[in-house]
């Protein structure tokens, strides 16, 4: 008797991303292949990755930043290199062309970025810090290096080292 296997997929998220997961039953034996979503590399991953962005949201609200981490993270991008392609900024933030302009927008409407018109080709948009951009950087910067040390309490240089060490290996394995 050939044997059916029903897929349940199940998707965590990760700073936006979809990991798909699964549930597999075995109809011919009725019997239920364990698995448990809290042993989920997805779900851990996952819901570190909420934890560490919710911990650093409310850090930037306690001392006064209206900023989240989404924007941390464009605004950190343009620290390194200001006026960047707009597609560049998705590509680097993992964000697709509707959720980088929505972003865009929101720190346009923060006086923390201006966009500009490339002279070239009117298709494409340069993002450039504002004076308010460039001036949060120091207390931000220290605001983040906080928030990883209340994220990293516990953990050891090498298990930290480790940790990177693993999720690159994944995240270059899903490329």
């Amino acid at each position: 008797m050939p044997v059916t296997i029903f897929i349940f997929p199940l998707l965590t998220f990760v700073n936006r991303a979809h990991i798909l997961s699964t549930v597999v039953y075995a109809t011919n034996t009725m019997k239920k292949v364990q698995y448990k979503l809290e042993d989920s590399l997805g779900y851990v991953i996952g819901r570190a990755g909420r934890s560490l962005a919710n911990r650093l949201n409310h850090n930037f609200e306690k001392a006064g930043h209206d900023v989240t981490c989404e924007q941390w993270a464009i605004l950190t991008n343009l620290w390194q290199k200001n006026g960047q392609n707009q597609k560049d900024l998705a590509g680097v933030s993992c964000k697709d062309k509707t959720s980088i302009t929505r972003l865009i927008d929101v720190m346009e409407k923060k006086n923390l970025v201006v966009r500009t018109l490339d002279k070239q080709d009117a298709r494409h948009k340069f993002i450039y810090l504002t004076n308010k951009g460039k001036a949060l950087q120091q207390e931000l910067v220290l605001i983040v290096q906080k928030t990883l040390m209340e994220a990293q309490s516990g953990i050891s240089a090498k298990e930290l080292d480790i940790c990177k060490q693993v999720l690159r290996k994944v995240a270059q394995n899903l490329i």
